[in-house]
């Protein structure tokens, strides 16, 4: 079986390009170069049929290589001299070498291929050790000499990584499989991918699959370069804005030019200074994509306090670069805050209120208008001044716009329990509500006594007592109260009228003592209505229906009792017989009576003894009509005095 044993050398030369400014170049003459060899990266294996190499062998030979206990001798070419181009031609340069081909003392670039049974497929990788930035380029180039012979199954791969070696991505433009190429030639790969990364690095591999047609020389490289365009000298100006004074929230567009060249995906960002001019802590107003010179659209940010020494900047993102500061100072007012539209319910009669303090936020420096849209002072009279709509607005500047805001009042009538009164009271007459009582105050208010609706005094009890009247209040209307003194005082009480019969021959009597519960202090008057003393004597006073008054402390009215008084001779079995009298029936409501011609007096009792009427009968008549229309039913006695003497008789008294 052949085994081809493909051993070549590898020449190159760095050309710097024109304009490229270099940031990494390893021509691999140093005993200590910039590369790592035959590391585990991407799938590779640090040993094997193959490994890398650096040194400056290019001449071939012969060899024998073991394969399953037989020797198989082989013969591997010289490597191809390296051009002028290359910075050391015919130096050290980094390249594959088989084991075999080592272990015969051949030393130049070459390798076995795989066959699958005396050498198994490997790949093998070589890499950079240092980072390398391109960081603010735009673009970056790798340049690089190389040469293989290989074969489809057999070839060199270029990788890069942007994070120092710990991922690897393979550069598939223009080349992916570097092979088919025995003589030295130079490789230039440019891509933007390449740009913008800190910790860049680039890596070699050598592909060995297992075939039965490849050819030396291995994979060589020489003369890496890395370089990013030269830096074009960059210009940013800020330009001044058309307007010098500006409202915080509104809108400001930024000119600005620029000299030299800007990355695709480029931004433009405005940037706003504080108000002493400072960018320390600069606040980003607006953003462009672009390129070119243009203006950005920005807005000064809500909340940017006022102040007259603010500047602008623009600044860019690819390649990041501040700009000059604009020329003029910038003022920027905050613009005065009406508050928010509100609604308040104010109780009625209980005030001024500054409208300002109803409207959250607002800023002091405005006016009103009433519900009317006439000016309006902002002291809202709750006593006179009507329910609606009153608008406020701000006029603190002449730059920024003014607010406004509307606040809709709603009056609430307040509770009103009316005023403290002083209420005189009967015993006799207990009041059945105290409402009557109340002066000028609403009367759906509720009455405490000691603190509690239940129970209320007993107005049949002399005395004072003090009432709480209050009336609830719908908020924000607070409660009313009113107090009520009430003073009960008793009721005047002459007694019970009652009937007393005196013998002529009896002494004084004093009236007031036939009167039952009767208060001292009264006035009497005989049956004439003349003032009387009390104090009866038969030998001088007459028959009748005496009258005691008892004076009542307002309210209470007076009280009056009556005795009915008869003085009987008293003659033992001389004395006259009564004369005699008797019911005739009825007319009408009235009961009819009979008796004699002569004058009586007429007196009317009750089942009770109680007096309810006396009349005066004239002489010559027989017949008296007892008016009972204001009479209750009930049975009646009728008594009639006259100068023959007295008679009585019982009568039913109907309706």
């Amino acid at each position: 079986m052949k085994y081809p044993l493909t051993l070549t050398a590898l020449l190159a030369s760095i050309v710097p390009t024109a304009g490229q400014q270099v940031l990494f170049q390893e021509d691999m003459e140093s005993l200590q170069p910039l590369f790592g060899l035959n590391t585990n990266d991407v799938g590779s294996s640090s040993g094997g049929a193959n490994s890398w190499l650096i040194n400056d062998a290019y001449s071939g030979g012969s060899g024998t290589l073991d394969c399953l206990g037989f020797p198989f001798s082989f013969t591997i070419p010289s490597t191809a001299s390296q051009p002028a181009g290359i910075t050391q031609p015919n130096g050290r340069y980094l390249h594959i070498a088989s084991t075999a081909g080592t272990n015969s003392g051949i030393l130049n670039c070459n390798f076995v291929a795989a066959d699958g049974l005396c050498t198994q497929p490997g790949n093998h990788f070589a890499r950079m050790t240092t980072d390398v930035s391109t960081l603010g380029a735009s673009a970056a180039t790798i340049t690089f000499w190389w040469l293989c012979g290989g074969g489809t199954a057999n070839y060199g791969e270029v990788y890069y990584s942007t994070d120092a070696g710990s991922t690897w991505v393979q550069l598939v433009a223009p080349v992916a499989q570097y092979r088919d190429q025995t003589t030295w030639i130079q490789q230039t790969i440019t891509s933007p991918e390449l740009a913008g990364h800190s910790t860049l690095r680039f890596g070699f591999r050598f592909v060995n699959g297992t075939t039965t047609s490849a050819q030396d020389p291995g994979f060589g490289v020489d003369d890496v370069s890395i370089s990013i365009p030269e830096p074009v000298e960059l210009g940013l100006i800020t330009q001044d804005p058309t307007s010098t004074t500006y409202c915080e929230g509104s809108s400001i567009t930024v000119p600005f030019a620029v000299a030299g060249t800007w990355s695709v995906g480029n931004i433009f960002t405005a940037q706003l200074s504080n108000a002493s001019g400072s960018f320390a802590q600069p606040v980003t107003i607006g953003t462009l994509a672009s390129t070119t010179s243009g203006s950005i659209s920005a807005t000064i940010p809500f909340g940017t306090p006022s102040g007259s020494g603010y500047r602008i900047r623009v600044v860019s993102s690819s390649p990041v670069f501040e700009g000059t500061i604009n020329s003029a100072d910038l003022s920027i007012e905050q613009q005065a805050a009406a508050g928010s539209d509100a609604f308040v319910v104010l109780c009625k009669n209980t005030g001024v209120y500054p409208l300002i303090d109803q409207l959250d936020g607002a800023d002091p420096c405005g006016s009103w208008t009433s519900p009317t849209g006439d000016p309006y002072s902002g002291q809202f009279d709750s006593g006179s001044n009507p329910a609606g709509t009153y608008t406020y607005t701000t006029d603190c500047s002449l730059i920024c716009p003014a607010d406004q805001a509307q606040l809709t009042i709603a009056l609430q009538d307040p509770a009103n329990a009316g005023v403290a009164v002083t209420v005189p009271l009967c015993s006799n007459d207990p009041p059945t509500s105290l409402l009557p009582f109340v002066s000028g105050g609403q009367l759906t208010g509720l009455f405490f006594y000691n603190g509690m609706t239940f129970p209320m005094p007993d107005y049949t009890a002399p005395g004072t007592y003090e009432v709480v009247y209050v009336v609830y209040g719908t908020a924000p209307c607070v409660n009313d109260t009113a107090v009520m003194e009430l003073t009960v005082n008793e009721a005047a009480n002459a007694g019970l009228s009652t009937t007393l019969t005196i013998c002529t021959t009896n002494g004084p009597v004093d009236l007031l003592a036939s009167l039952t519960g009767a208060m001292t202090g009264g006035t009497w008057t005989d049956p004439q209505g003349a003032s009387f003393s009390g104090i009866l004597d038969p030998a001088v006073n007459g028959s009748g229906l005496y009258t005691y008054t008892v004076e009542g402390d307002a309210p209470c009215d007076a009280d009056e009792a009556f005795v009915a008084v008869i003085v009987d001779p008293c003659l033992g079995v001389d004395e006259h017989a009564p004369f005699d009298a008797e019911w005739l029936g009825r007319s009408g409501t009235d009961q009819v009576i009979g008796l004699r011609s002569g004058a009586a007096t007429v007196l009317l009792t009750d089942a009770l003894g109680r007096v309810t009427g006396t009349w005066s009968k004239p002489d010559g008549t027989t017949r008296f009509e007892l008016p009972m229309g204001d009479q209750r039913p009930g049975v009646y006695v009728v008594t009639i005095f006259g100068e023959e003497g007295r008679s009585s008789l019982r009568i039913m008294h109907v309706l």
